[in-house]
């Protein structure tokens, strides 16, 4: 017995899922979030983006997906600024002192020293300081009392290059040993 072939045609593709935007929708909805983002509403934008990106996601439109995702960053950014941190007091002395700033970086330390006098750090930090200047006993004097407030910072001594010059200074005897 002989089979019929059948006559009927396989359909072709099967239609795409409502779910799914189509490729031209999320290129269209790209088009108005970049005008909201160029328009300067910033919220609205950001509110585009995210459902085109999870258009985008869910259809598989990588492209798109990307581009959207460097727009929301960008609306983001504007959203909400960075902040501008100014460096604290520290950081500006250590800056100093790493330009080879020393005298710079010993007016910064008197001001801060006599505002927090009890900061072994500040009175460590002008030690290096007299140290870069081959000031001996300055530095001495000023690493003892480091010590005195914070005795660990003996281990930073030990480790710091500043100090290589003076270092031999019988003034630095009170180190031996920790």
């Amino acid at each position: 017995m002989a089979t019929k072939a059948k006559s009927e045609q396989a359909p072709k593709s099967a239609p795409a899922p409502a779910a799914q935007p189509q490729p031209s929708s999320l290129a269209g909805a790209f088009a108005k979030a970049v005008k909201l983002v160029d328009g300067g509403k910033y919220a609205e934008a950001i509110k585009a983006l995210d459902t085109l990106i999870d258009e985008a996601q869910a259809a598989g439109e990588w492209a798109i997906k990307r581009r959207a995702q460097v727009y929301h960053a960008l609306a983001e950014s504007k959203l909400h600024p960075a902040k501008v941190s100014t460096p604290d007091v520290i950081t500006e002395i250590q800056a100093s002192l790493n330009r080879r700033d020393t005298d710079g970086a010993l007016k910064q330390l008197e001001k801060a020293i006599k505002a927090h006098s009890a900061q072994g750090n500040l009175h460590y930090l002008r030690a290096v300081a007299f140290a870069q200047a081959d000031n001996a006993e300055a530095a001495a004097e000023n690493l003892k009392k480091a010590v005195e407030l914070d005795a660990d910072l003996i281990f930073q001594w030990h480790m710091e290059p500043d100090f290589n010059s003076v270092r031999k200074s019988p003034l630095f005897a009170f180190t031996e040993g920790h």
